[in-house]
């Protein structure tokens, strides 16, 4: 039996669908919001089903994280958000709108930099506005000429600790740094939401911790929609007002969590009792996942053993 702490709610997702997101009709619409999201992708003769009925909801200003058992389909669902991968069943609106199958909505931050080693620090950070569409975006155009832009993305190269590194070039930078400059190409990207998928997944635990503590401060002085990949239960707690737990694949949304620290947030935090109580509990959840995969996989290898060598899967 799991322990679910009194101080905060996780629900089924049944349960969030039955009662719904209970807005005033003066509250602006989402900046996302996904309704019943499904998807299989075709192997041969056969459907792998990817994700099954998957609906959440990140509100203008909200951080939102997602985690799930590896290969659950969580950057298939961004892949989704963004246009690339259309699905077969369900809706994705931005601000009221619905964008499913488009592109050019959203800003975002892949697990690797992505930087292009050719271009200096300040010309890769203004890559996004370079190659972002400006119709039909949730933020208008900040920026009236190139000069414009050159001054304001050195002001925030500044800000980040990168002024001294504008004019240098990707291979001469820490991974720290590298990833600085990919978020700020994102944040200053035109459109309002950002989706960034396990950003600190591949920097080591010291740097990863600097980097979440550099976020936090950034995202609290900007405030954009961001809806966020991680596998780090402790990461998701200390970034996020809100969390979605997916189940193994096909994935669907088991548990919603509605983080109870106020802002602005620090490392201490982490220290909380309810925190590690938190962690726990989530903890719990995932291992239940992850064994609910091993057994599938497990019952497949089993099933293609006993399948003779003239291909028959005979009955007896």
């Amino acid at each position: 039996m799991s322990l679910h702490p009194t101080d905060l709610s996780s629900y089924n997702v049944a349960n969030e669908q039955r009662t719904g997101e209970q807005q005033s009709p003066s509250t602006a619409p989402p900046a996302l919001e996904l309704d019943g999201i499904s998807l299989a992708f075709r192997e041969k003769r056969s459907l792998l089903p990817v994700l099954q009925d998957v609906s959440l909801t990140v509100k203008p200003g909200e951080f939102v994280s997602l985690i799930g058992p590896s290969g659950s389909g969580k950057s298939t669902l961004f892949h989704i958000i963004g246009g690339l991968l259309k699905p077969q069943q369900g809706r994705i609106r931005m601000h009221g709108r619905d964008m499913t199958g488009e592109r050019g909505h959203i800003s975002y931050m892949p697990q690797q930099p992505a930087l292009f080693p050719w271009r200096t620090t300040l010309d890769n950070v203004l890559l996004g506005q370079e190659n972002a569409p400006r119709k039909n975006t949730a933020v208008p155009p900040q920026y009236a000429s190139e000069r414009e832009r050159r001054k304001e993305a050195l002001q925030w190269l500044e800000q980040v600790g990168l002024g001294k590194f504008a004019k240098a070039y990707p291979h001469t930078l820490s991974g720290g740094m590298q990833q600085r400059a990919a978020f700020l190409r994102a944040l200053l990207s035109p459109q309002e939401l950002m989706l960034l998928d396990e950003p600190f997944s591949a920097l080591d635990a010291l740097t990863r911790a600097d980097m979440q503590q550099w976020l936090l401060r950034m995202w609290e002085k900007n405030r954009r929609s961001v809806l966020f990949i991680t596998h780090s239960i402790e990461e998701a707690l200390l970034l996020s007002d809100r969390i979605y737990v997916l189940s193994a694949r096909p994935a669907s949304v088991v548990h919603v969590v509605d983080v109870p620290f106020p802002r602005p947030r620090r490392e201490e935090i982490t220290l909380d009792p309810l925190f590690i109580e938190w962690k726990r509990t989530m903890t719990s959840w995932m291992r239940e996942e992850k064994h609910k995969l091993d057994g599938d996989m497990d019952n497949a290898q089993s099933v293609h053993k006993n399948i003779p060598e003239d291909g028959l899967n005979r009955h007896e």
